[in-house]
């Protein structure tokens, strides 16, 4: 039993690390964001109305109405590599601020984000919108024997209707260049997307996003509404390559949806996140 466990934590412990280098086929960022967003493979960047805003702060912008999110995924079914997140937003006549916490990992690893955030429309003329928005958030991470450390990125981002049925967003993570205790760098990103809705019943979203030291990765993501209550979903990704797919239900006030991602060695990882517009 002894052994079976200490088989199990060092399993963890190594799939922990590869999961936390950038770029590699294990990077924990493509379980984040809601449920939503992970069988939609991510490629949310021009996705309006987004309560998480993972991949763009400016979707908290056209978001009508104060909403809570509760989101969590856990990778191949390990607890080690589980993680949990809340978000709020309050739209006001000033713009729309945004709360939220986020934590990764376990007890000889924890990753730990505090978000804030603001976004506002921009009127166009008389029949288009530009949303922009900003999320300030401090990251701590803390590991067994070797203490913790903390800094503070900085993303931006904006979202457009190019027309009735097209939009376009683009958006820069930590572009202030932070870093872990002074040394270690975090990941900089830029993504840019487009979002096309023909009718309510059918979205397909492209994205091109670049990890500033990595090569450009592809995502692209499908969503289909056979009835106004249900949301059928499926996504790609290349650089790494992942297979996601999800479905949503809405009932009145009450969002609830479910993913999961399939990576070719090590299976399925779930995802479920439910928001409740308030």
């Amino acid at each position: 039993m002894k052994r079976a466990v200490f088989m199990y934590r060092h399993l963890a412990s190594g799939l922990l690390l590869l999961w936390l280098l950038p770029g590699h086929p294990l990077q924990a960022q493509s379980l984040e964001g809601g449920a939503r967003a992970v069988a939609l493979s991510n490629a949310t960047t021009a996705l309006d109305m987004d309560p998480w805003g993972h991949t763009n702060p400016a979707s908290w912008g056209a978001v009508p109405t104060r909403t809570l999110a509760f989101f969590t995924s856990q990778a191949f079914g390990l607890s080690a590599l589980r993680l949990g997140a809340i978000h709020a937003l309050q739209p006001t006549r000033f713009g729309t601020l945004a709360l939220g916490l986020r934590t990764f990992g376990y007890t000889a690893y924890r990753e730990s984000h505090l978000n804030l955030g603001y976004a506002r429309a921009v009127h166009l003329g008389t029949s288009r919108d530009l949303f922009v928005g900003f999320r300030l958030r401090y990251y701590r991470i803390q590991i067994d024997g070797y203490g913790s450390g903390g800094a503070v990125g900085l993303t931006a981002g904006w979202l457009v209707s190019v027309l009735p049925t097209l939009y376009a967003g683009a958006q820069a993570t930590n572009f202030n260049v932070p870093r872990i205790a002074g040394r270690e760098a975090l990941e900089r990103t830029f993504s840019i997307g487009l979002n096309y809705v023909p009718n309510p019943q059918f979205r397909l979203l492209m994205d091109g996003f670049k990890e500033i030291r990595f090569p450009l990765s592809i995502r692209a993501g499908l969503e289909i509404s056979p009835v106004e209550a249900l949301a059928l979903r499926a996504g790609l990704t290349s650089a790494p390559s992942r297979i996601t797919t999800g479905l949503g239900v809405r009932l009145g006030l009450l969002q609830a949806d479910v993913a999961a991602e399939y990576h070719e060695v090590l299976g399925w990882s779930p995802a479920f996140s439910v928001h409740l517009l308030l």
